[in-house]
């Protein structure tokens, strides 16, 4: 049997320290991710920060019961998956639960066993119900915004299309399209994000393990490239597929400006403190692993609340816009450079040493303090730089950067200290 389980999140809430102890084992190698709560009130608290996609509850504990609880939760979400475990002794609450219309009830002790086979069954609906969801708002998006392209065709020429088919294309018939693509494959841009492939089984495969809001194509169209989502379905034994093409140009902008903005600084347009993070654990995880040489650089502008202070924020807003436009423009396209916050940015360098690292920071520094523009005035930057020890945390790591930047400034600035 698929453990559906592992897909989903739970919160268990139980009482008794042994019992919730005890079980808490087995739900972590069951679950996703597991939470745990000692009473109802909690167990409503946690759910409400976390909601998780099965609660599994006792019925009868202190500060809150679990059909109080429960009640709770159905008022939030009416169609929240509950288990409730239960002793012969609480009869009483029964009728209670059974009005709720829980998905089920275990006896107390818990046969570990059923527990996992209910769990299963009820992940593998939850999860079924997630993808019928996001394919519905996907198809119902799609349908919203614009009109279908269709064509029949075994991959190879076209047996049918659309007129809008080939005015997307520029060409006038089956023929000529014929002319212009050796087969259906030729159609679709090869391009990070988007379904394509050298063979038609291969293109298959990811079509079908895509998931439904990521059936996209991209096409070379008579107004430049665009996205379109593709519908697939075999029709006959002979490999003869309808194919349908719908516009998501404008959506997929949409989304890839929404992630640009989400993980860009928007002054600098450099990556922002959230996206380092993430590629910081990347690249020391990466570290870590293989035992590659990483080093960090936390860069400083010296005195700049000064120079906001005599010539304006709308100068120093233009002061580190040119910073980050220079670093970016002179370190490799390997390193990740991102606004760290205020008047601070990082610089993380893979395959880079300490000494090497060093090096390049002080072409930097000196980079920086040059006067090339009689409109903003001359800046100089201090520099902390550490090389990772492969036996210490990723907070240590940047600790040591952050130390070496704080020695800069007190001796005198204009300066990079590296921190071994």
């Amino acid at each position: 049997m698929s453990e559906y389980s592992k897909l989903t999140t739970i919160l268990y809430v139980e009482d008794e320290d042994l019992i919730r102890e005890g079980y808490e084992r087995m739900l972590r190698r069951l679950s996703k991710e597991l939470w745990s709560a000692k009473n109802g009130q909690e167990g409503v608290e946690m759910y409400k920060k976390y909601n998780p996609d099965i609660v599994i509850s006792d019925i009868k504990m202190p500060v809150k019961n679990g059909i109080d609880m429960a009640k709770e939760i159905k008022e939030i979400n009416p169609a929240q998956v509950i288990i409730f475990t239960t002793a012969h002794t609480e009869s009483a609450y029964t009728l209670d639960a059974i009005d709720l219309q829980v998905d089920g009830y275990l006896l107390k002790p818990v046969d570990k066993n059923k527990l996992k086979t209910k769990l299963n069954f009820l992940a593998k609906n939850i999860i079924l119900a997630k993808e019928h969801a996001e394919y519905q708002k996907t198809l119902q998006a799609i349908i919203d915004y614009q009109s279908s392209i269709i064509f029949i065709s075994d991959f190879k020429v076209i047996k049918f299309a659309s007129k809008q088919f080939f005015e997307l294309l520029g060409v006038d018939s089956k023929e000529e399209f014929s002319k212009a693509y050796e087969n259906i494959l030729n159609l679709f841009v090869h391009c990070d994000g988007y379904i394509y492939a050298d063979s038609v089984e291969e293109f298959l495969q990811k079509y079908d393990n895509a998931s439904a809001s990521n059936k996209i194509v991209s096409i070379a169209t008579t107004e430049g490239e665009k996205a379109f989502y593709i519908g697939i379905k075999r029709i006959d034994e002979n490999d003869n597929f309808v194919i349908t093409l719908t516009d998501v140009t404008t959506l997929q902008r949409e989304k890839k400006t929404a992630e640009y903005n989400a993980t860009h600084d928007k002054l600098t347009q450099i990556f922002n403190r959230f996206k380092f993070d993430e590629l910081f654990e990347i690249e020391y995880q990466r570290s870590i692993r293989y035992k590659r040489p990483l080093s960090i650089a936390i860069l400083d502008i010296d005195h700049f609340k000064k120079i906001n202070d005599t010539y304006g924020h709308l100068i120093g807003d233009k002061i580190l816009q040119k910073l980050a436009r220079k670093v970016r423009s002179s370190i490799r396209k390997t390193d990740i450079f991102a606004r760290w916050g205020g008047e601070e940015f990082v610089i993380l360098l893979d395959e880079t040493k300490g000494e090497q690292a060093l090096r390049m920071c002080e072409s930097l520094r000196e980079l920086i303090k040059e006067p090339d523009s009689y409109e903003l005035p001359n800046i100089t930057i201090s520099i902390g730089l550490s090389e990772l020890r492969f036996d210490e945390s990723k907070e240590s790591f940047l600790k040591r950067a952050d130390e070496a930047l704080y020695e800069a400034k007190n001796s005198g600035r204009d300066k990079v200290v590296l921190k071994l």
